[in-house]
Formats: structure tokens, C-alpha cells, sequence
């Protein structure tokens, strides 16, 4: 059971740089040639008298040329997955005007990219998946601590407006696990309170929200992050709804993923052919150094496919990280439906983002992202 990946992969994979290719088969070559020098010191007594000192030395050498058309086999086929994965998640998303995107997040090579027009060239507002972004900084900044408890009724009144909980009987006490978990709107805006504006600027361009991620792809949307809002604004930034932030699926796979491996922000990669995923070379473009914030994080994220608003995605034999964000467009009354998510929880080999137009995120995404990583895992 392999999972899907590239170049940067482990063992002998599709896509497997020459130099590794050549240390691997040099490896089993030596041990090839230590069998057959063991042969030697046989026929030295009488036992046995293969070929030769000269003919085992061209049967070692001729090894060669089985092992590496061998690891491309591998390559094919890890390729031909990858397409009956894509297939997949097309077929899962449907009619639905939406996008499903797949990274391995130890390489940044893009598995699935269904619809590239919303995935990579249309941005709009992050919705409570943004969370992540401000949990980070709130405990960066020693802001709060894991166990600090903010009391959610459903509304809170901050600098004399009221400010709603999308719970409208409210979440009562609740520390940051549980605001993750049940994507609390009151924790946030109270916790954030006091946060500097500049704090969370810092935290979003530190993952390059507003950047263009630099995919092999035409047209990217760069998205946007805010340079400078009001007191006002910047309740709505802490949960992802500021009119001035704008971010594309694509540039959240990015992150989530980043969050996945650790800190390892890569250029996304998508190969359209076999040439192109056989040749592609994984490039962090940012290391981004974390404390013990993002094991909180993490763990948050966990809760919240456990028994909260990502429950949709939960699997029963793989624990699953992940969270969800319902975004309001710029005008109208619809809704964006997000589910941003990794798995496995200890040692992540996916990262994903279901992205829907009018939906909700608890409801919708994840129970597509559900269908996707059911998809991917009974592909390894």
C-alpha cells in the first residue's frame, strides 16, 4: 500500500530522482556482487564454478539495466493512479459549482486540481477556516492560553455593536480546543479583542495570503490581505469575513498543508502529463517556525472532525484534522461552503480543500471531503 506521490517520495518511487535511482540500485548491486564474490570463494575449493571473476562482473553490471526500468514501472503506475484519483474527485463534485484540490504535503505536488477557474483564478473570502490563521497568532502572542474560557451566548457586544455567533442559542464556556472544534464566533471575537491588527497581518502574509503561490498554471488570482483596516474590520478579519481579505483555494491548500508538515510552505505543482510528474522537484519557498502553538492547533483541528462542525469528514478507521468556514460573498445573502483538512493526523500524506459556492461548510464541504479521502486511501 503506497501512498500517491512523486519525486520527492519515499523508497523506490514514480518519479524518483536519478541520483536516487542510481544510490538504490548501486545498493542492491553491492549486495549482488558480495553473493556472487561469495560464489568465487566456493568454486575456489571445488564446490562450484559459475562464470568467472569477468562474467559475474557483467551479470552485477547488467543488474543495472533490470533495476531502473523497474522503477519506472512504479512511475507509470503511481501515475496512473493519480489520474483514477483526479477521475474521482470530478465525480464526486459533480454538477456542483465548486473545486476540490489534493497536495501531498511533504512535496507541494498538487493530486487533484478539479476546476481550475474557482481553484486557482477566482479568490473570495477565507470564512472560519481563517480560524487557523488567528489561533496560531493569538497563542504566538501569548494573547491566550489553551485553557483560557470566553463564554459564547450567541452574540457578544463588542465596542457597543453586537457581533453574532452563527450558534444562536450559543456554545457557553469555551477554551480554544473547543472554539476550533465548534468554530466559535464569540471565542474569537473576544479572544481577539486586544490583538494587534498588525499581529494578524504579520501571521497572514508569514504563509504569503496574498501572494501568488507560483503554480506551473496561467492566470493565478494572487487573492488579497489586508494592508490596513479599522477597529471594526478587524473583528471581521479575526474570522475571515474582512471585505479586504481574499484568498483562493489553491493559496489555502498551501497553507493547511504547511500546517500539516510542520512549516514547510512549497510551490504548488501540477503536473498535466507523465513527462511532467516523472521531472517535478518539490521547492519550499518559506520555512515557517512554530512553537508548541501548532501542536494546539493541530489538535484543535482533530476535535473538530471528532465531534465538531468537520464531524461530516470523519472516517472510521483513519483519524482525520480539519476544519470548516462558511464565508458570506461580497454582496447578496449567499454563502461560501469551505472544509480545509489533513490525514493521517500523525503522519499527514494528504492535504485537501473543498471549496463550494452557496453552501455551508459543516453541511456541504465536509461531507465531500469525507468522499475524497475514502477515494484516496483505498488508492494506496
Amino acid at each position: 500500500m503506497r501512498p500517491l506521490q512523486s519525486a520527492e517520495g519515499v523508497g523506490l518511487k514514480c518519479g524518483m530522482p536519478l541520483k536516487r535511482h542510481y544510490e538504490t540500485a548501486k545498493s542492491q548491486v553491492l549486495v549482488a556482487h558480495g553473493w556472487l564474490e561469495g560464489l568465487n570463494m566456493i568454486s575456489s575449493v571445488g564446490f562450484f564454478n559459475p562464470w568467472g571473476r569477468k562474467r559475474n562482473l557483467c551479470f552485477v553490471l547488467s543488474l543495472v539495466v533490470f533495476l531502473l526500468p523497474a522503477s519506472c514501472t512504479n512511475q507509470s503506475n503511481n501515475y496512473t493512479r493519480l489520474l483514477t484519483f483526479r477521475k474521482k474527485c470530478a465525480e464526486i463534485l459533480g454538477s456542483r459549482s465548486g473545486a476540490i484540490l489534493a497536495m501531498n504535503p511533504r512535496n507541494g505536488l498538487v493530486l487533484a486540481l478539479v476546476n481550475e477557474k474557482l481553484g486557482v483564478q477566482s479568490s473570495t473570502r477565507p470564512g472560519s477556516t481563517f480560524k487557523i490563521v488567528t489561533a496560531l497568532t493569538l497563542l504566538k502572542n501569548g494573547i491566550v492560553t489553551p485553557t483560557d474560557q470566553f463564554v459564547c451566548n450567541g452574540q457578544v457586544e463588542i465596542r457597543g455593536k453586537i457581533h453574532r455567533c452563527w450558534l444562536r442559542e450559543g456554545h457557553g464556556e469555551q477554551n480554544l480546543l473547543q472554539a476550533i472544534a465548534n468554530s466559535c464566533n464569540a471565542y474569537f471575537y473576544q479572544a481577539g479583542e486586544s490583538m494587534p491588527a498588525e499581529a494578524l497581518q504579520t501571521a497572514a502574509r508569514q504563509f504569503h495570503l496574498g501572494e501568488c503561490t507560483g503554480i506551473n498554471l496561467a492566470g493565478e488570482d494572487c487573492g488579497e490581505a489586508p494592508e490596513w483596516f479599522s477597529p471594526e474590520e478587524k473583528i471581521h478579519f479575526i474570522v475571515g469575513q474582512a471585505r479586504a481579505l481574499a484568498v483562493t483555494p489553491m493559496q489555502m491548500l498551501r497553507l493547511i498543508a504547511a500546517i500539516a508538515n510542520g512549516g514547510s510552505l512549497y510551490r504548488p505543482f501540477y503536473p498535466t502529463s507523465q513527462r511532467e510528474f516523472k521531472k517535478f522537484r518539490s521547492e519550499v519557498v518559506e520555512m515557517i517556525h512554530f512553537g508548541d502553538e501548532l501542536r494546539i492547533i493541530k489538535e484543535g483541528m482533530r476535535q473538530s472532525v471528532a465531534y465538531g462542525t468537520s464531524v461530516g469528514a470523519k472516517l472510521v478507521n483513519l483519524i482525520v484534522a480539519g476544519k470548516t468556514g462558511t464565508a458570506s460573498e461580497y454582496f447578496g445573502t449567499k454563502t461560501d461552503a469551505w472544509f480545509v483538512g489533513f490525514a493521517p493526523f500523525e503522519k499527514p500524506e494528504i492535504a485537501i480543500v473543498v471549496f463550494l459556492e452557496n453552501g455551508r461548510g459543516a453541511s456541504d464541504a465536509a461531507p465531500l471531503a469525507k468522499e475524497v479521502l475514502n477515494s484516496y486511501f483505498r488508492l494506496r
